[in-house]
């Protein structure tokens, strides 16, 4: 109680008395007298009279107003108003919640003394929302020792989330890139995604694009490096909301021939005829419409386009070829479409005027020439015409021809300055030069075989010491190269008629032989009478080196010879034949019976392969060597052995990936095939063309070479050796004439091919 309330307490107990003893005539307590009648003392007169104090009123309890129920989503926060009757209250409310649930947070206020209204922030945690919550609690507001309460309904709705629609198989081709739409149900969530991408396998790369808030989905790109490895994966596209992870699966298929188009076949068409062709289509991991259309046709040919539907394993393709359709042959492509694929598959399609010939009048009516024009051998090479009629005939392309010149060019570069080319030491003095490797260590000096590689490709090309095709112009520029590396070779040759080594141009009887056909093809090419002294020299001493009994040859003079070196030697001594040089019979004779020796075929067919030496097991590079010595000496083109021999090399056609690999059987097997002609040679030639351009260098100061790594007897001739051999090969159509094809002369008219 406080001391005003126990002021009054006093003052009404003393009245209380002076009444009573006032109605008893006695005093307060037994044994007073009686006060006399007496007036008051004028003191106690005004203390009696003053007024009693009134008490201070109780204060009015403070209220809140209802307040408004609440609802949020999870992880949302919203805001409730609170109105406070002060009812006369001074000072600040401090507001706050009791009893809240878990997962839902109120941020207590403090509404200022001259402030009756605020807002309480109420948060939904993301954890909530597996389930609608549905809660009431007090919301309690203090100002001093006066209280007031009301209840707060607070919902947080159950979380709807999203998804993602099902994505159907993305199949991707190594090098290529693919384009799934991705879908989202959004079931009521309306916000943005950020979206990942997860579990792309090794050398897939991705792109996708955020979802923004009420957008229905996105596309997510995805690309294969060339190297990708094939198989089968899922891929995932996660987005994460409120904590939790949804994701879509992609699956991914990398797969190099989802189907396969196999149009690789040659196709004859005649002037002014309608061909019907089938195309079987080969249906692996994509079963889709498909659509072909050919293109790169010869002048003159065209193709309708087909369309397939999903699950058709054929096509049939309609040629139309015009009345005035040239001869040729061309690499056609088959474009095929289908599901975002895109697939070019080879197609060879030739013109053919029924056996007519294939060199134009204006060459064969040459008088210099004509003598050079006789079956198998090189006169086709001297004149940009001739060199011309003859790529189209046998399905050379501009880009075939650009990757001879950059070879041309690449060795014309590395000769050395008194003519020589090395195979070891070709970087020599060569500023700049780094294009020799570890790998080439164990090369040897060799220099007569690595200026044979580096002067008969340049005579390959059509150039002499003194003359070369009119186009490219820079063809003339190289007579000086072939000088320098005819009279090297010349320079060193043994002419001591005394000496048993005479003719000898150095290095072992591989090195020889090169040597040998360079000098021969330079006189036969050019007709200059300086060269055919040391040609014939270089003949005679094949001819002294033989080995008497077995009638091959091998490294040194005499010895038993093995199929690799008779071949080399033969390919010389045909060259001195068509160059007119004196050829005795007799080492012929024994060069066919040293191969008869070394024929390894099944029985039945016996000389359609050869082994290195007599009585050995058959190889592939060695068949392909004694088959063309088989042509030069005299085999029919229909002869059994020969037939199954061609058989047997396009079962082994040069590969579409991977490194130059065995150009000595390339080298061998091309001329083979282009002597007897027709589909086998132009299926094999589209493969072997199209792999010496990939497999050229093209960028430094390598531009131009092949890496001789990873090819037949590259470590030891080193990558002069290797890009001689790969432009020797790639020169296949003018190099030499078809062997069964003679070239008749016709005044007034094209030359004939019979």
């Amino acid at each position: 109680m406080n001391l005003r309330a126990q002021r009054s307490t006093h003052v009404m107990s003393a009245l209380v008395c002076l009444l009573i003893s006032s109605l008893l005539s006695g005093g307060c307590g037994p044994g007073d007298e009686p006060e006399s009648s007496q007036p008051p003392k004028p003191e106690e007169a005004t203390a009696a009279a003053e007024p009693e104090a009134e008490p201070e009123p109780e204060p009015e309890a403070i209220k809140m107003a209802p307040l408004a129920s609440v609802t949020l989503d999870p992880g949302q926060s919203g805001t409730v108003a609170i109105e406070l009757e002060r009812n006369g209250n001074t000072g600040p409310i401090r507001v706050e919640a009791t009893d809240v649930p878990d997962g839902i947070t109120v941020a207590p206020i403090d509404i200022p003394a001259e402030q009756s209204a605020g807002e309480l922030k109420i948060t939904a945690a993301q954890k909530l929302g597996d389930e609608e919550l549905s809660a009431s609690f007090p919301v309690k507001a203090t100002l001093g020792e006066l209280e007031t309460s009301e209840r707060l309904f607070v919902t947080v709705k159950k979380l709807n989330l999203p998804s993602f629609q099902p994505a159907g198989t993305l199949i991707l081709q190594p090098g290529k890139t693919g384009v799934v739409e991705l879908a989202v149900v959004r079931d009521g969530f309306e916000g943005p995604l950020q979206l990942r991408v997860e579990g792309l396998p090794q050398k897939v790369t991705a792109k996708v694009e955020n979802i923004a808030a009420g957008q229905a989905g996105t596309k997510l790109q995805l690309t294969a490096a060339k190297d990708a490895a094939e198989g089968e994966h899922e891929v995932r596209v996660t987005a994460t909301i409120l904590g939790r992870t949804i994701s879509g699966q992609v699956p991914l298929q990398v797969d190099r021939q989802p189907y396969r188009v196999q149009s690789f076949k040659v196709v004859v068409v005649k002037p002014g005829e309608r061909n019907y062709v089938e195309v079987p289509i080969e249906r692996r991991s994509y079963d889709g419409p498909l659509s072909l259309e050919v293109t790169n046709l010869p002048d003159g040919v065209s193709v309708a386009k087909v369309d397939l539907l999903p699950g058709e394993e054929k096509a049939l393709l309609e040629f139309l070829s015009s009345d005035d359709a040239r001869e040729c042959v061309r690499s056609a492509q088959v474009v095929s479409q289908g599901g975002g694929l895109l697939r070019t598959d080879p197609m060879i399609v030739r013109v053919s005027h029924g056996g007519q010939g294939f060199l134009p009048r204006a060459v064969t009516a040459n008088d210099e020439l004509f003598h050079l024009l006789r079956r198998g051998s090189f006169g086709g090479r001297l004149t940009t015409e001739s060199k011309q009629a003859l790529i189209e005939a046998y399905g050379g392309t501009p880009q075939s021809e650009e990757a001879v010149l950059r070879g041309l060019r690449w060795l014309v570069a590395h000769q050395q300055p008194d003519g020589h080319w090395s195979l070891e030491n070709y970087p020599e003095g060569i500023e700049g030069c780094d294009c020799k490797t570890e790998f080439e260590a164990e090369v040897g000096e060799f220099d007569t075989a690595a200026t044979a590689f580096g002067v008969l490709p340049l005579l390959g090309a059509g150039v002499t010491h003194n003359r070369a095709p009119e186009e490219p112009e820079e063809l003339a520029g190289y007579r000086k190269n072939v000088e320098a590396g005819l009279a090297f070779l010349a320079r060193n040759q043994v002419i001591d008629t005394d000496s048993p080594n005479v003719g000898h141009l150095g290095g072992n009887m591989y090195a020889h032989a090169l040597g040998a056909m360079a000098l021969c093809e330079a006189y036969g090419l050019s007709g200059d009478e300086r060269l055919k002294v040391p040609a014939q020299l270089a003949i005679k001493y094949l001819r002294d080196a033989q080995h008497g009994e077995g009638g091959g040859w091998r490294y040194s003079r005499n010895q038993p010879g093995d199929m690799s070196v008779t071949a080399w030697v033969f390919l010389a001594i045909r060259s001195g034949q068509l160059a007119g040089l004196m050829i005795d019979r007799g080492p012929l004779v024994r060069a066919e019976r040293f191969l008869d020796t070394c024929a390894a075929g099944p029985d039945e067919a016996k000389g359609s392969r050869y082994s290195y030496q007599p009585a050995g097991e058959a190889k592939l590079s060695l068949s392909a060597a004694g088959l063309l010595t088989r042509q030069y000496l005299g085999c029919r083109k229909d002869d059994g052995d020969l037939t199954a021999g061609c058989a047997y090399l396009m079962q082994h056609l040069p590969p579409t990936s991977g490194s130059l690999g065995t150009i000595y059987y390339y080298h061998y097997a091309t001329q083979v095939l282009h002597h007897i002609e027709g589909s086998d040679f132009d299926l094999w030639n589209h493969r072997m063309r199209e792999h010496l351009i990939r497999t050229q260098e093209k960028q430094g100061h390598k531009t131009g070479s092949w890496n001789p790594q990873g090819t037949d007897f590259g470590h030891r001739g080193g990558r002069i050796y290797a890009t001689g051999m790969a432009l020797l090969t790639l020169q296949v159509y003018y190099r030499h004439l078809p062997m069964y094809r003679p070239v008749i002369r016709v005044q007034g008219t094209d030359v004939r091919g019979r």
